[in-house]
């Protein structure tokens, strides 16, 4: 059976000072000052097929073109095949066919089991095949798709999606989606967005929003420093630290209007907020009397409590899938470690041991690991805990790597990393067994921040 859908489009950390902000370089939050840093950036992002890990043996896949039929929009028909295959491809996953070596023809071939020419794509190589077809009326358009087993001939399930046309990059990450669930049981994570900070377009640090179609679009205009952007739940709204009155205030943005407003006006100087599961609550690091803890922020009351009360730094806290525990960063113990504890400030624990600055701790979505920056050799590289303690395992070597933030399946982590000058978001699986660059372009990319699955 084909699900129905109706696809509807859905209208991390400072440079220098940024740095010492989210760090504990500065040891301090009321010490930043207002800076900018000036850079010529790219307007757009690109997404790089190589793999520059040690990868496990790939899917070989073959995604021809969709049958069309009606008045198709021919372009929004290929804009569909380009995004799902490149959805697959990053996925590490699967290995898509050159489509130079396809022997069917797209338009005259079959699209069902029973008339699909298994032979030619097993001729190439093919392992799965992802076979579809489309019909329009102009704006409009309506797919199919199946993905099939090329050795037994069966089908693995398929879906149908509909929508206007100018939706087919949206459609192809939701079918992306469908076939990483039908080869994993879990959907894939290519229907979501990343925010991030970057100065492209211009001299001020502002949030963007980056889609697995490489689309990158600037969400405020603060002409100013932004920083440390975290989702809503609902994927609709934006948490983000702005300097745009010269000191750290914290903001919500509203995705849908357009509209950002001060969330926490009243709070002093307050950075690196983040949303609880359900969207109820923020925590966020403040700044009090000369000292930094973690507080619980209940936007609706305006109500604020002190979650921790040390005389040592408390930042860049996370929340527990489940709403009821986080984790954050401590220098209680002499150097920057993770610490684990309840919402209601009992049962701390600490979690890391190795290494002497370890930070920016984030909590998968299925609650199983703690993902975290920890300083080796003078960089720091993404590492991966048990969220029930235990040793870590470090995905990352090369360059400096920071500001892990989990895909909404808990198979990838996105990050910034410096290692080619200025800084990029990159992506990797749990395993870390393939690595991929994700923006491009000689602006400054970092704090990235993974929604959760667009509704």
């Amino acid at each position: 059976m084909f699900t129905q859908v109706r696809v509807v489009a859905t209208p991390s950390r400072m440079v220098g000072k940024e740095r010492g902000l989210r760090r504990f370089a500065a040891m301090t939050i009321a010490g930043v000052t207002l800076s900018c840093v000036c850079s010529v950036g790219s307007a757009q992002a690109q997404i790089r097929g190589e793999i520059v890990g040690a990868g496990a043996r790939l899917i070989p896949i073959a995604v021809p073109a969709l049958k069309r039929s009606g008045a198709v929009d021919d372009s929004s028909a290929r804009k569909f095949v380009e995004v799902l295959r490149g959805d697959l491809e990053l996925s590490g996953i699967f290995r898509v066919i050159d489509p130079a070596a396809y022997i069917d023809d797209p338009q005259t071939s079959g699209v069902t089991s029973d008339t699909i020419n298994f032979e030619n794509w097993r001729s190439i190589g093919a392992m799965t095949l992802i076979r579809g077809s489309v019909m329009g009326t102009g704006a409009d358009m309506a797919v199919e798709v199946r993905s099939f087993d090329v050795a037994d001939h069966s089908s693995s399930g398929g879906r149908r999606l509909s929508g206007s046309a100018s939706e087919a990059a949206r459609m192809a990450h939701r079918m992306a989606d469908t076939v990483l669930e039908y080869l994993t049981g879990i959907p894939g994570p290519f229907d979501s967005r990343i925010a991030f900070v970057s100065n492209r377009g211009g001299h001020f640090r502002e949030i963007h929003t980056y889609s697995f179609d490489g689309e990158v679009k600037k969400v405020t205009d603060h002409r100013s420093i932004t920083m440390a952007p975290s989702w809503h739940p609902s994927a609709q709204a934006l948490l983000f630290t702005s300097f745009r009155n010269r000191s750290p205030v914290l903001y919500s943005l509203d995705l849908r209007t357009g509209y950002d407003s001060r969330l926490a006006s009243k709070l002093g100087v307050n950075v690196g907020g983040a949303y609880s599961p359900d969207g109820s609550r923020v925590l966020l690091a403040r700044e009090d009397n000369g000292n930094t803890d973690i507080h619980e922020l209940d936007p609706s009351a305006g109500k604020v409590r002190a979650l921790t009360t040390h005389w040592a730094i408390d930042v860049d806290p996370a929340w527990a899938p489940d709403g009821r525990r986080m984790v954050f960063c401590s220098s209680r113990s002499g150097t920057p470690q993770i610490y684990e504890m309840t919402v209601g400030g009992n049962d701390l624990r600490r979690l890391t041991f190795d290494g002497n600055y370890n930070c920016s701790p984030v909590w998968s979505p299925d609650g199983k690991y703690i993902a975290f920056a920890g300083q080796a050799n003078g960089r720091f590289q993404i590492h991966v805990m048990p969220a029930s303690g235990g040793s870590p395992r470090r995905l990352t070597s090369s360059g400096s790597n920071e500001d892990p933030t989990w895909s909404p399946d808990s198979r990838y982590l996105a990050y910034s990393s410096k290692r080619a000058g200025t800084r990029k978001l990159y992506m990797i699986d749990v395993q870390g067994r393939q690595e991929r660059q994700l923006t491009d372009g000689s602006s400054d990319d970092s704090s990235p921040s993974w929604s959760r699955r667009l509704e």
